[in-house]
């Protein structure tokens, strides 16, 4: 039912939008971002043919599926013992520090923002261990929706003129990509984070490979949030 509300409410946001007028550009990458997380939320809500790919002790889980018109996908399901605005905040407002905790990231770079939900990032994916995978970067445009108790936040691949593909780097592609973020039902001090991964790496790697690496990033990633947030949120 969540799915359905945020939906909902999103689909109203061109009739929303700030007063500040918009270029055609910046409108059309405000729709990329809202056509990120429409598609996103529409993967999440069909529950059908997910296969579990891990497991962790914790309960962190990862599942997968294969869509015809996206390939494989990937689906991270954790709890987080912090509450949604710690959570949030980490992954929205402190986008940029994400390379100072999360090993699988280089660097994040907010090329521009567009009005108070979309912006446009480079982000630079670190070498893997044994560097299986070379260096990939990402440009992105991203959208953070709040609805409610329910946090959205979507992304995809986007063309940006002012950063193209740099040398020493694979351009990879994302999406559609999102987080959602819930207060765990009966436990507001605790967040529940689904994390729908799209990617493709690009270049000639075998798919046991990158299923394996992106499953592994996964769970990895919970893991360095939930030290990250044990650093920084007062007790």
């Amino acid at each position: 039912s969540w799915i359905h509300r945020a939906r909902r409410r999103s689909s109203l946001l061109s009739s929303r939008l700030e007063e500040k007028p918009f270029s055609e550009m910046e409108m059309s990458y405000i729709k990329q971002g809202e056509e990120a997380l429409q598609k996103s939320l529409s993967i999440l809500g069909d529950q059908d043919g997910w296969k579990t790919e891990t497991v962790v002790g914790n309960g962190d889980k990862v599942l997968s599926k294969v869509l015809p018109d996206v390939g494989k996908v990937f689906r991270l399901e954790v709890v987080v013992d912090q509450p949604l605005d710690a959570v949030y905040s980490e992954l929205v407002d402190n986008m940029e520090q994400m390379g100072d905790w999360n090993p699988s990231v280089e660097e994040v770079k907010i090329l521009q923002k567009i009005g108070k939900d979309t912006v446009i990032t480079h982000e630079k994916a670190a070498a893997t261990p044994g560097n299986i995978v070379g260096p990939r970067d990402f440009v992105s445009v991203r959208c953070a929706k709040r609805r409610g108790s329910t946090c959205v936040l979507a992304g995809m691949a986007t063309k940006y003129g002012a950063m193209p593909e740099q040398e020493g780097f694979v351009r990879a592609e994302n999406g559609p990509t999102c987080m959602v973020l819930r207060p765990l039902p009966g436990s507001p001090s605790q967040t529940k984070l689904t994390w729908l991964l799209s990617i493709d790496l690009k270049g000639w790697l075998p798919k046991t490979i990158i299923n394996q690496v992106l499953s592994q990033t996964q769970v990895n990633f919970a893991n360095h949030l939930r030290e990250r947030l044990a650093r920084t949120v007062p007790c």
